[in-house]
């Protein structure tokens, strides 16, 4: 077919041909970026352009992943925040419980008092008869005043007495009393024995005097000793430093100069081991804190997303870059009543309750701190999150800069092949050839 038309033409109608066929070429390349809205549709066309724009557009659909990932993450932390504020508000509700019961013990309105039975709590309640002479010639024979049915007894002058017991002192026995000096004797003492001969053992213990020698003790004489003034509750584990069976209490009021030296006991009482204290007053107060106590450990069981609780020792890492390099690590806590060390049992005394309300005020300090640091990891998510977004549309951006195409240009670029192609049409017309026979 060429060679049949070139035989028709003159050189001038086939060089207009050629013309017309590279026009052909050009209106159908940029009719192809009007479609497809591509300068670069494929390699062939511009490969560093093409291999360039995939490689940015991967990138972004990477980040783009990290991106919802980075939206959990602050969903998550936002749980968490909503946990803590509610926890906070379950101290301030428990603090206001403890003061309640502060108060009351305050005004005695609850009193807690010791409690045994038989065989834990022994009373010391002796009658002035029951004291009887100890150490031969030390003991003036003077008499023990006897007040309270025996709730207080008072040595003053020289007095060295022993009181019939018959305990058996185990590892576990501790004695207790209140001990007053208004006048300081040479040796005030108290201590165990098994005869009067007070130089064959060391089984007492110093409490007050101005004489530190003639006398062995178990302990050191400081260890006991009264500060000088007013009442003081004395506890002395006496298993720690010797055990064993014994039939009397021993009193050394010691004061050769003169029948000054004053030593007043009161509330005495032996027990073996811990003494459990017994709560006047209404009841159900441990009840009503545990319950507190338990709606703080079922809130924060609640506070989690997606199966991550940051307020029961889930941490949560946030990764922001393709590769993973890049990343934001929120370490979590136990927000539960244990994990905070709130303690529920023992309501019965004044010190315990006022001990849970320290408890509970470091809980809900340490909540706060935690709450800022929560908050400070979601401003750094949003941020990294705008980040993101901002990265991904300049990624995408990039990529379409070294394809898209110009529509503008590429439309105006096609008029203009459209009005060539028409002149070179006319151009090529001429008598001896019809220009269907080129079509």
């Amino acid at each position: 077919m060429v060679s049949s038309v070139n035989s028709i033409l003159n050189p001038v109608q086939q060089r207009q041909l050629t013309a017309i066929r590279s026009t052909a070429r050009l209106v159908d390349d940029v009719s192809k970026r009007l479609a497809s809205g591509l300068k670069v549709n494929s390699a062939i066309d511009n490969p560093q352009n093409f291999f360039s724009s995939q490689a940015l557009k991967f990138r972004a659909a990477d980040i783009g992943r990290r991106l919802d990932g980075i939206g959990q993450s602050i969903r998550t932390l936002q749980e968490a925040q909503t946990g803590l504020d509610s926890s906070i508000d379950l101290l301030n509700l428990a603090e206001s419980y403890l003061v309640d019961i502060e108060e009351k013990y305050m005004s005695g309105e609850i009193s807690a008092v010791p409690q045994g039975d038989p065989t834990n709590v022994t009373n010391i309640l002796p009658s002035p008869a029951d004291f009887i002479n100890y150490a031969g010639s030390q003991d003036s024979g003077g008499p023990v005043t006897v007040t309270g049915g025996g709730e207080s007894f008072t040595l003053s002058g020289n007095l060295w007495k022993r009181l019939a017991v018959n305990y058996t002192v185990t590892p576990d026995t501790v004695l207790e009393f209140d001990f007053e000096g208004p006048i300081i004797p040479e040796i005030a003492a108290i201590g165990f024995d098994n005869d009067s001969n007070f130089g064959n053992d060391s089984n007492r213990f110093f409490l007050y005097g101005t004489q530190s020698t003639g006398i062995t003790y178990a302990t050191p004489t400081g260890t006991y000793q009264y500060p000088g003034t007013g009442v003081v509750h004395v506890e002395i584990p006496v298993g720690t430093f010797f055990t064993g069976t014994f039939s009397h209490l021993t009193f050394i009021n010691d004061d050769d100069s003169g029948p000054t030296g004053t030593s007043i006991y009161s509330n005495m009482f032996l027990r073996e081991g811990p003494i459990d204290n017994a709560l006047v007053g209404p009841a159900g107060l441990q009840e009503g804190y545990e319950g507190i106590l338990d709606q703080l450990d079922t809130l924060t069981e609640d506070a989690q997303y997606r199966g991550i609780n940051l307020l029961q020792n889930d941490d949560l890492t946030t990764y922001f870059n393709e590769e993973g390099s890049s990343s934001l690590t929120t370490e979590a806590i136990d927000a539960t009543s244990s994990g905070l060390g709130l303690e529920r049992e023992d309501f019965n005394s004044l010190a315990a309750v006022q001990m849970k309300i320290e408890q509970v005020r470091e809980a809900r300090e340490a909540l706060r701190r935690y709450s800022a640091s929560v908050a400070s990891d979601l401003n750094i998510l949003k941020t990294r999150q705008d980040f993101t977004r901002q990265t991904i549309n300049t990624l995408l951006a990039g990529g379409d800069d070294l394809v898209v195409d110009d529509q503008n240009q590429a439309g105006a670029e096609f008029l203009a092949l459209r009005v060539r192609q028409q002149i070179q049409f006319s151009t090529l017309a001429q008598p001896q050839a019809s220009i269907t026979d080129f079509l």
